[in-house]
């Protein structure tokens, strides 16, 4: 089962959060080897991305990753509410989906 997590994405602003993945105990999951996928979409149905995510490992043997969205991107998005997931492969079972939610992008307002 997915996390849930609603996220604010301003436009213009570099989006960057660090995620760490955690087992059930609260331990952390070492994911060497492991790849992630993210994208946000306007609705679920929407046959096109309106932005992927930039994600990259930046602590394996700690769970880390960090999810990312350059402030050129998020300037060329519209304001409004998007639907976004994150994808996890680990090396050990099929794709999973990590993590799911709504992503309101805000309007900027300094041209």
């Amino acid at each position: 089962m997915s996390g849930k997590l609603d996220i604010i994405i301003e436009q213009g602003g570099k989006f960057d959060r660090i995620i760490q993945i955690k087992d059930n105990d609260g331990n952390a999951v070492d994911i060497t080897g492991n790849t992630f996928a993210g994208d946000i979409r306007k609705r679920y149905g929407s046959a096109t991305r309106a932005e992927d995510f930039n994600i990259s490992i930046t602590e394996a043997v700690n769970g880390k990753i960090s999810v990312s969205i350059s402030s050129d991107s998020t300037a060329a998005m519209e304001a409004g509410e998007y639907v976004y997931d994150i994808h996890w492969t680990p090396s050990f079972t099929n794709t999973v989906r990590l993590l799911e939610g709504i992503a309101e992008v805000t309007p900027g307002v300094t041209r």
